[in-house]
């Protein structure tokens, strides 16, 4: 497994050689292009990880009133920095499927019981047709097995909460970076 594994990364590296170049000249690769929501969520955290870690000041509003006079030390202001970024890089840790907290509970035994026909079939034979395309091509559909009532209903339920909650989480870190966007130097 590990030679097959290897003789793929090896087949690979001329494509990941292109991205790694098309990221080097113009700061993305069209393999990001794919999916900018999740390149966002993958990338914007560590970004602000690094910007946190590499801090050497603070917005003025941190530190100083609307009057211009000092209402705090600059160690009080710079913490309270730090805080805001730290709740971006949570919020868009959150909004992420694979980092968020929430998990549902009931995710296992839906996809059991969704997919019990196809146990011990190949791939293949997942699935059925079910009709023609405009071409007169066949369409297949993936043979899926009933799923006990109150098991789908209290999936779903779960399930609207995480995608709720994962929008709220965006939506506070794009109000987060919309009102501090301007301080994202240092």
């Amino acid at each position: 497994m590990k030679l097959y594994s290897f003789i793929s990364s090896i087949r690979e590296f001329p494509r990941t050689l292109k991205h790694w170049r098309q990221r080097a000249k113009r700061g993305y690769s069209y393999q990001d292009l794919w999916n900018i929501d999740y390149w966002f969520m993958e990338t914007m955290p560590r970004m602000l990880q690094d910007f946190k870690k590499n801090l050497h000041g603070c917005p003025s509003e941190f530190t100083t009133r609307e009057d211009g006079t000092e209402y705090q030390n600059v160690d009080q202001g710079m913490k309270d920095w730090e805080a805001v970024i730290d709740r971006m890089i949570f919020c868009f840790t959150e909004m992420h499927e694979d980092t968020c907290s929430m998990k549902n509970e009931f995710n296992d035994e839906y996809h059991k019981q969704l997919s019990k026909p196809n146990e011990g079939k190949k791939v293949k034979d997942w699935f059925e047709p079910y009709g023609t395309d405009k071409e007169g091509k066949p369409l297949y559909r993936w043979i899926h097995g009933e799923v006990e009532p109150e098991l789908k209903k209290n999936f779903w339920k779960k399930d609207k909460e995480i995608r709720d909650y994962r929008n709220k989480m965006k939506d506070e870190g794009f109000d987060l970076m919309k009102k501090y966007f301007w301080n994202l130097w240092d």
